[in-house]
């Protein structure tokens, strides 16, 4: 049985390919009581505190309404409208928020170094009995990736049998890596083949690459990194393109970079060389015709917008799961 009371939701890699499909079971289970309008008051009276240290239209939106349909409370709090203005300790605010609510979603990144954001979140966790949940550091988004690995059981049913490419695409601004990274590890747990494209320099977290490659030996699937977008699309049944940021470089020499890719972009003419019904996916916000061109985006290919509908869904399984 699994029971993922009061667990903390930081990173997939703290969890089991069971515990995994347990949330995606529970995230359709739910989407088909909401479709049916069916009550699902999982956590009435409950309320978790969102700190939010960076924008956000998608996860702030689908958290506090998913916290609604599930019978609760969402509180959305930014640092000006807090005490960590005058300099109150990540402890104490934790300490605090732990007396009142019962669960913290917090999502910070693009900080000094990589790794600091994660470290802040941390320490909220350390030093609350509530669960602490992710919604995007400089590590991981996971998520978004739940939400992803939802929307591809949607299409394929099976994610062992589909191939999915996640690839770098070019942007002008500097993106958290916690999407191919937290995607490559659920890729890993979920048995799933995956391939990960990107330019030299765009490597992930090397203990992202070793933790999936060692759950895909387990589980069945495949991890493969390649340099050449072309190739790398052949056959391919879904390609996930976005910019992120090398966690290796400063921010200098990531835009002294990046510049050389500017090719890095999906086009139609780039997805006719998948499968014929190959699909492309976004986490969004999309840096439109530098990332990926208009013509895939608005286009039948286009799974942006469902997988931006599966956050709701994903979010209330992972809320309801944990809090309940």
């Amino acid at each position: 049985m699994v029971n993922l009371r009061n667990r903390d939701f930081l990173a997939l890699m703290d969890f089991t390919s069971e515990e995994l499909q347990t949330i995606l079971a529970t995230a359709h289970d739910l989407k088909r009581k909401q479709v049916r309008g069916e009550a699902h008051r999982l956590l009435e009276a409950k309320s978790v505190a969102m700190i939010f240290m960076a924008p956000s239209t998608r996860t702030r939106v689908s958290f506090e309404t998913a916290m609604t349909q599930l019978g609760g409370h969402a509180q959305y709090l930014v640092p000006e409208t807090m005490q960590l203005v005058n300099k109150e300790t990540w402890v104490d605010t934790a300490k605090v928020l732990d007396r009142y609510v019962d669960g913290i979603v917090m999502r910070m990144y693009n900080l000094e170094r990589y790794g600091m954001a994660r470290d802040m979140l941390k320490t909220v966790a350390e030093n609350a009995t509530i669960p602490l949940i992710n919604a995007a550091d400089d590590m991981d988004h996971p998520c978004q990736v739940m939400a992803d690995m939802m929307t591809l059981q949607e299409k394929h049913s099976d994610l062992g049998s589909v191939r999915v490419v996640m690839s770098w695409a070019y942007s002008d601004r500097l993106k958290t890596a916690g999407v191919p990274q937290s995607m490559t590890v659920a890729a890993g747990l979920l048995g799933m083949k995956l391939t990960l494209a990107h330019p030299k320099g765009y490597d992930i977290d090397p203990k992202y690459l070793k933790f999936a490659k060692e759950a895909s030996e387990r589980t069945g699937g495949s991890i493969e990194v390649v340099h050449d977008l072309n190739e790398a699309v052949k056959n391919a049944d879904v390609v996930y393109a976005k910019s992120w940021r090398g966690c290796m470089m400063n921010e200098q020499e990531d835009k002294a970079h990046r510049v050389k890719f500017k090719d890095w972009i999906i086009t139609e003419p780039l997805m006719s060389k998948g499968n014929r019904q190959a699909q492309y996916m976004h986490c969004a916000p999309i840096d439109r015709n530098k990332e990926v061109t208009d013509e895939v985006v608005d286009g039948p290919r286009s799974l942006v917008f469902d997988q931006a509908e599966n956050r709701l869904h994903a979010q209330k399984a992972v809320l309801a799961l944990l809090l309940s």
